[in-house]
């Protein structure tokens, strides 16, 4: 018996938790290996977007004569230098390039980390509504036989044991789309986590339910950490950069030069002859640099606008989750208090239809409201364990999911 136990023991999975899966996707999610890639690219460019272009080295051999009796080589090298805040404006540019790179990474972990609670909350309520189908169709085997008993007994009709066997048809109906949204919401979690599809896993938990700060502190809160609003002020950022250069242009650059040249001479000899100077571009032609100018103006303004409008956007979405995540909270209260009563009355109707007190119908309602209501609690764990997802997304910083499915556990009623 002890033997027989410890291989129970051993051949059992262990919980598959949510809080695992999190920390799997943050760390083999291919979608954010390859962001943070991205941003690891991004951010070398800046050093390079500010820096002086390399000066040039040109060798000649100058007018020669076609016996080479005098042969003059010239060497000489030149460095642009662009002014008028060029290389400022290309580095602010570069450097809000890399901060608009880092925003949207940290967008996608917390897109990705949705996702991933998500599914898993899909996985639940899958595996929930198989338990919960597995406990009613005890009940309507038990009661099959209360049935088949009472039949004999001249005290029932054959369309109590007609009913009892169509109910266990459709429940195995039910069961097998709970096996459907189970093994492709497993999937899904697996390509998320970088697992394999394959791979069998333990049961999941319920989230455990917290607390969260008030909308109005959580609307402060995302208008300074929402990664996209730190994204669309990088992008501001930068279009004022490409403005700043875009009037720059007016600005003529310098390339300064220095040569020096060496005229090998028979018979009188080598001479050497040294160069100096510099030349600029003219910036004459309005036709070309206005537009420009106009052009970037306007992308500001866009950008500027787009950043007023995802700050409208982002104080909707984290009022609208918050409201539906305490509406998930107020529902598990009421089924965690209205569960237990239905399953007394469940309890109380298989008694008395046993004893002859009650129909076959109201024993059977009792048991299908039961299982709509432990149904309909797994669903709404489900949606709250999606909600608080949602709301840290929208928010743009953690808010206790992890501290949530690290809690969680299954509560008997």
């Amino acid at each position: 018996m002890i033997a027989a136990c410890m291989a129970l023991a051993v051949a059992a999975p262990p919980p598959l938790r949510l809080v695992d899966l999190l920390r799997e996707a943050r760390e083999k999610n291919p979608g954010l290996i390859a962001a943070q890639a991205q941003l690891r690219a991004v951010q070398e460019s800046v050093s390079p977007a500010g820096a002086l272009d390399d000066p040039m080295l040109t060798v000649q051999l100058w007018n020669a004569p076609v016996d080479f009796s005098t042969i003059p080589v010239m060497v000489q090298v030149a460095q642009p230098i662009p002014l008028g805040g060029k290389r400022g404006a290309r580095n602010d540019a570069a450097l809000a390039e890399a901060a608009v790179a880092e925003a949207d990474l940290a967008a996608r972990q917390r897109e990705i980390e949705t996702q991933v609670a998500t599914a898993y909350s899909e996985l639940f309520v899958a595996e929930k509504t198989e338990a919960v189908d597995d406990e009613l169709e005890g009940v309507l085997k038990l009661l099959l036989r209360s049935a088949q008993v009472r039949i004999s007994a001249g005290k029932g009709e054959q369309l109590e044991i007609l009913r009892a066997q169509a109910s266990l048809v459709q429940l195995r109906s039910h069961r097998e789309t709970a096996v459907d949204q189970r093994k492709s919401a497993w999937a899904r979690l697996a390509a998320l986590v970088d697992r394999n599809p394959a791979e069998p896993s333990g049961a999941t938990l319920p989230p455990e339910v917290i607390s969260v700060p008030d909308v109005v502190a959580l609307q402060r809160r995302a208008l300074k950490e929402r990664p996209e609003l730190a994204g669309a002020r990088a992008r501001v950022a930068g279009v004022q950069a490409q403005a700043r250069l875009a009037r720059a242009s007016r600005v003529p650059d310098v390339d300064v030069f220095l040569a020096g040249m060496h005229v090998f001479r028979e018979p009188v000899g080598p001479s050497d002859f040294l160069f100096a100077g510099f030349q600029i571009n003219l910036p004459i032609f309005g036709g070309k640099n206005g537009p420009r100018i106009s052009a970037a103006d306007a992308r500001v303004i866009s950008a500027q606008e787009s950043e007023r409008a995802l700050r409208n956007q982002v104080a909707a979405e984290v009022a609208t989750t918050h409201a539906h995540l305490l509406a998930e909270q107020h529902q598990i209260d009421l089924h965690h208090a209205l569960i237990p009563i239905a399953r007394q009355v469940v309890e109380s109707a298989q008694a008395s239809y046993a004893s002859g007190r009650a129909d076959f119908a109201m024993v059977l309602d009792s048991a299908r409201e039961l299982r709509m209501h432990e149904v309909e609690l797994a669903g709404h764990l489900a949606l709250y364990e999606q909600r608080l997802a949602e709301l840290q997304r929208a928010v743009g910083a953690e808010l206790g999911l992890d501290e949530s499915a690290e809690m969680g556990h299954e509560k008997p009623h």
